[in-house]
């Protein structure tokens, strides 16, 4: 090989190398814009229009997120949630602000026994609620006004709804339960005699037990919280 194609070869090795890191920040950016939705976009105006603040930002949600050990319910308690939630549109024609601010207090518990910290807690829900936490932001700044009887029946209204339509969504979404240390194994049996052996299907092959799914989240007709 020639000085000149070998010089040729090390200045494109060099220009690689050079654009690698770019590269991969415009990759990881793209992947969060995805992940995130509308809170990538508010984080970045946060920030300014810092792209690599807002990435930074968000990866560190990621990492919280992925360091949270969430249950999901059982049947009982997820009915109970569920009934909870719906019922406050009753009590929403009589009190707009109580039944408001009773649903920010059933969401509250059922995060606290989803197993979301107090701390970071919107930042933990943005990674999985990202759609949702735009509207749960409104609701919560219209009941701090509410406090101070700021807020409107209609603003209540909007708030109640989109409290109910995030605690739905987390009453539906199928956590892990938490891993459990591994029992020690008893001694593997001796292998019977091929003769002896059982037909049935390989574990492979067994279809898993269905999990009991949520009531699917309702809409939230206007007639019954018109105040």
């Amino acid at each position: 090989m020639s000085t000149v194609a070998v010089l040729l070869v090390v200045l494109l090795c060099a220009a690689a190398a050079a654009a690698a890191p770019f590269v991969l920040r415009r990759v990881r950016t793209r992947r969060l814009r995805t992940r995130f939705g509308p809170e990538y976009e508010r984080a970045l105006r946060s920030h300014g229009g810092d792209v690599r603040r807002t990435d930074r930002e968000l990866a560190d949600r990621l990492a919280l997120r992925r360091g949270l050990r969430l249950t999901g319910l059982p049947e009982a308690d997820r009915e109970r949630f569920t009934t909870s939630i719906r019922g406050i549109q009753v009590l929403f024609v009589e009190d707009p602000p109580r039944a408001a601010a009773e649903a920010e207090r059933t969401l509250q518990s059922l995060l606290d026994r989803v197993g979301y910290p107090a701390s970071g807690r919107i930042e933990a829900l943005s990674v999985d609620h990202a759609g949702r936490l735009a509207a749960y932001r409104t609701a919560r700044e219209i009941l701090g006004r509410a406090d101070g009887a700021g807020a409107d029946t209609e603003e209540l209204r909007t708030a109640l709804l989109a409290i109910r339509g995030l605690t739905l969504e987390i009453l539906g979404r199928e956590y892990p339960a938490p891993a459990e240390r591994p029992a020690e194994r008893p001694a593997a049996p001796r292998p019977a005699p091929a003769e002896t052996l059982g037909t049935g299907a390989p574990d492979a092959e067994r279809t898993a037990p269905a999990t009991g799914a949520s009531a699917p989240a309702k809409a939230f007709g206007r007639r019954a919280v018109n105040s």
